[in-house]
């Protein structure tokens, strides 16, 4: 016959070591950080688990550049860096997780999915968008509206010349 104490013993001890596998997952994320630096080391940018940009330094040198071009070079910066962050996770987490766990593809396949590839690929699918104009992923009103059909002028209102406000015998629907 099965102890219940001793069935409710292993199932706490399983939820504790799953609760302790959840917290240091999380605050694996949470520290996880990608930094990369342009050819030139005048740019660099760290961007989080995400791929959000929460650093950015830029070199004096810069200031003798052209504005659209410190931006392309930013962006390209900015970009391998978020293409490295799906590796970068899987490297931290495969202790956690298991290198070949079902839990580690399916975190792989959505981070992958999620960032740009590296400067320099095109964009698999992109409609011709280059290196230089990659982009995250595609929003659902990048393409403008169709125009408004042309409406025929209404004619106007015919009313009474004579006001009728007291809605004696008449309608009051015109």
């Amino acid at each position: 016959m099965i102890d219940p104490e001793q069935l409710l013993s292993q199932y706490e001890g399983k939820l504790a070591q799953a609760q302790a596998k959840s917290d240091a997952i999380r605050e694996n994320l949470a520290n996880l950080q990608v930094t990369e630096r342009s050819p030139d080391g005048q740019i660099v940018v760290t961007v989080n688990d995400a791929g959000n940009l929460v650093a950015l330094q830029l070199g004096q040198a810069l200031q003798r550049k052209d504005g659209a071009a410190v931006a392309q070079d930013v962006m390209r910066t900015l970009q391998a860096a978020q293409s490295r962050i799906a590796t970068v996770v899987q490297e931290s987490m495969a202790p956690l997780l298991g290198a070949d766990s079902e839990t580690m593809h399916l975190m792989m396949d959505k981070l992958r999915s999620a960032q740009p590839p590296p400067p320099g690929h095109s964009v698999p699918g992109g409609g011709g968008w280059g290196p230089a104009e990659a982009r995250l992923g595609a929003i659902e009103d990048d393409t403008p509206p169709p125009p408004r059909p042309q409406q025929a002028p209404r004619p106007p209102r015919h009313r009474p010349a004579e006001d009728d406000d007291d809605f004696g015998n008449g309608s009051i629907l015109r």
